[in-house]
């Protein structure tokens, strides 16, 4: 007796559920996918920044200081915890604490104002010589970048964009399983 293997043939219903399964699953597995290389170019992107800082001063620091220290240079105005926070997409205020701390001692930044609401972090002269050196090792790794994969500006864009939306997404779900039930 031989077996028949062949598909059965879906109803138009069930062929449009099977399809949106299949678009699910494979959303998923993209999601999974994008979440590694994310995962990948943090982890490199740590080495580099810890490596670049190393060049430049003798203070150690961890992939997540150099980003706490680039983001109380930006724009050249004192930061919040709060801001530093929220920027960073981190809830450990602990642990951001203690790296302020570090980049206090190191010189690099100073604490200004009193109080839960009233703190703010900005650059020392050394802070601003450092941050200054770390900008033009970004530049230099802009100028190698654009001259061997053409224009990435736009790629770039899009990236953060989908970066953003996938944080987002990631955020919300994690909001709604936190609601207490029959909120």
């Amino acid at each position: 007796m031989e077996i028949n293997t062949a598909p059965i043939p879906l109803s138009p219903s069930a062929e449009a559920q099977t399809s949106g399964s299949d678009q699910q699953q494979s959303v998923a597995q993209d999601i999974q996918a994008l979440a590694l290389a994310v995962q990948r170019a943090a982890e490199g992107l740590a080495r580099w920044q810890v490596h670049g800082f190393e060049q430049i001063s003798d203070v150690s620091l961890t992939g997540a200081e150099v980003t706490l220290l680039q983001l109380i240079g930006d724009e050249g105005k004192p930061k919040a915890i709060k801001e530093l926070a929220a920027a960073t997409n981190r809830i450990d205020i602990p642990n951001i604490q203690y790296s302020l701390r570090k980049l206090g001692a190191a010189g690099l930044t100073c604490k200004q104002g009193a109080g839960r609401s009233g703190v703010s972090y900005r650059l020392t002269e050394r802070g601003a010589e450092v941050l200054d050196g770390l900008l033009r090792q970004r530049a230099a790794l802009a100028r190698r970048v654009q001259v061997s994969h053409g224009d990435l500006a736009q790629q770039l864009r899009a990236t953060r964009n989908a970066l953003d939306s996938l944080s987002k997404a990631y955020g919300d779900a994690l909001h709604d399983t936190l609601e207490p039930v029959g909120a």
